[in-house]
């Protein structure tokens, strides 16, 4: 029992660690499971360090990412056996992240007083790698613990989501490094201080910052009104073909009752499901009411392409700004897909029997990457979905100028403690980049957020509403935006530090 006793906290830790992720109480729950990890980590081997790393990631990420679920049982017809299989394997291959941790801190922190400098460093590096390997998934990154500390979360501006999961990884390194240490009372004592001076400081930076923010919201001569339509479709009804016109019907009518007069009404990703140049009957429909509002339909809906005659077709879920001419010639195609959701990696290599979990037996093709949708009163950063998850991605579209940030999702596919997180995330790309977020949900939480990342205004889930908000233009010219892919060689530089000092000692 004493050899399982390790593997045991390990697991444990990592479920401490993403408890009721994100709230109030996180950076408490994630400080005291990585402190654990931290303690447990210590002393071992290469291969202990990575094995004890593994079961903390897959505990971390199995209950971090249960709204899984809710797709492959009610929506993917998969049995509840298979299903959980399949959410632990996906969790036991994002643990090989936590493992890599794991088999590296070993050697750049092999004393306890070298955890500070190492463990945040090495973390965030890992965290990167999960962005950006294989088609990256950076779902609930430790950074997002921070979400309900407004003023911590200001710090954004300067590091991004990557520097709040090193402010994260800071306190847990320090605690294992005096519990492993047991130095003198007041060393300890002035460490901790040292600690509590660098929280206060930044704190500090995120209140000067919000209050810099009023001046700088009432001074905004780019607002504009925005509207956004919540139709809550069930999710088993979405994509029937007897419910399309009912559908229609339903957004409409909510856009046509809206208090006017609105610049832009938002409705979320495939609202509409169909294409529309299949039905040009309901894009007639939806060209006049914009002429009766005024005001464009910026909406989610399948597309359908080709480039010849002789060429296949190709599928897009697209982002579409309708006016009253009809034109479908603004859009916008979503480029970063959800494996084996939008579609099945490697196709080629697997049995045409083998289909993706979302409705349609076709594969969607990428779009041409994070490109900016015009309009006259400001440029329009578009993200469908989990796009809004990717940071450097998000960056790369807000350098290009945008105004607003725009996120249409469904994410009716999922289980309920998935909004929470994905709006957490969705808010963390307005304060990185001081752009405000407008964001538009089948099923909830619709939402507009400033680019200080307060709320101007809600739509709770699963609830049939709309919502009318006045909206500041954004800058885009926060630190993080323009050099944010530096941070990278600090966190490298940091390891290396870590790396020398070692060997000097």
């Amino acid at each position: 029992m004493r050899a399982l006793l390790p593997s045991l906290l390990a697991l444990l830790a990592g479920g401490i660690s993403i408890w009721e992720f994100p709230s109030a109480l996180t950076p408490f729950t994630a400080t005291l499971g990585l402190t654990l990890l931290l303690i447990l980590l210590s002393g071992s081997s290469t291969r202990q360090s990575a094995w004890l790393a593994f079961l903390f990631g897959l505990s971390h990420f199995t209950l971090g990412f249960s709204w899984l679920l809710t797709s492959l049982q009610q929506f993917g017809g998969i049995a509840p056996p298979l299903a959980l299989l399949m959410l632990v394997a996906l969790s036991a291959l994002m643990a090989l992240y936590p493992a890599m941790f794991g088999a590296l801190l070993p050697t750049l922190a092999p004393r306890p007083h070298l955890l500070p400098l190492a463990a945040p460093a090495l973390w965030v590096l890992c965290e990167w790698l999960r962005t950006h390997l294989f088609t990256g998934f950076s779902w609930n990154l430790l950074g997002y613990g921070w979400n309900n500390w407004e003023n911590i979360l200001q710090i954004a501006d300067l590091g991004g989501i990557y520097l709040l999961s090193w402010l994260m990884l800071l306190p847990a390194a320090l605690f294992a490094s005096l519990w492993l240490r047991r130095p003198p009372l007041q060393r300890i004592a002035s460490e901790t201080a040292a600690l509590l001076l660098l929280l206060l400081l930044l704190s500090g930076y995120g209140h000067w910052r919000l209050a810099d923010s009023a001046t700088l919201n009432n001074s905004a001569q780019a607002a504009i009104r925005v509207a956004i339509v919540q139709g809550n479709i069930p999710q088993q009804l979405k994509w029937a073909t007897s419910q399309q016109q009912e559908t229609l019907e339903r957004y409409l009518r909510m856009s046509l009752e809206i208090p006017r007069p609105v610049d832009l009404v938002v409705w979320p990703e495939t609202a509409m499901s169909f294409f529309f140049r299949a039905k040009p009957d309901y894009l007639q429909r939806i060209a006049q009411t914009s002429q009766q509002i005024q005001a464009p339909i910026l909406t989610g809906a399948p597309s359908i392409d080709r480039t010849g005659e002789e060429e296949p077709w190709r599928y897009f879920n697209s982002m579409l700004l309708l006016d009253e001419s009809g034109s479908l010639e603004q859009r916008y195609d979503k480029h970063h897909l959800v494996p084996f959701g939008e579609f099945i990696p490697f196709r080629h290599l697997v049995p045409a029997t083998f289909q993706k979990f979302t409705e349609g037996t076709e594969d969607f093709s990428s779009g041409p990457g994070p490109v900016a949708l015009p309009w006259h009163k400001g440029d329009i950063g578009p993200l469908i979905c989990y796009e809004a998850i990717f940071p450097d991605e998000v960056r790369t579209l807000a350098a290009t100028g945008v105004k607003w940030l725009v996120n249409i999702t469904n994410d009716g596919w999922f289980g309920e403690s998935a909004k929470p997180q994905h709006l957490a995330m969705v808010r963390l790309r307005a304060i990185e980049n001081r752009l405000p977020m407008i964001r538009a949900a089948n099923t909830g939480i619709s939402a507009v957020i400033d680019q200080w990342g307060r709320e101007l205004g809600r739509i709770a889930a699963n609830q049939t509403d709309s919502l009318v908000v006045t909206v500041p233009a954004g800058s885009a010219n926060s630190f993080y935006t323009r050099f944010g892919g530096w941070w990278l060689a600090l966190w490298l530089l940091l390891l290396l530090l870590a790396y020398l000092r070692k060997n000097a000692e």
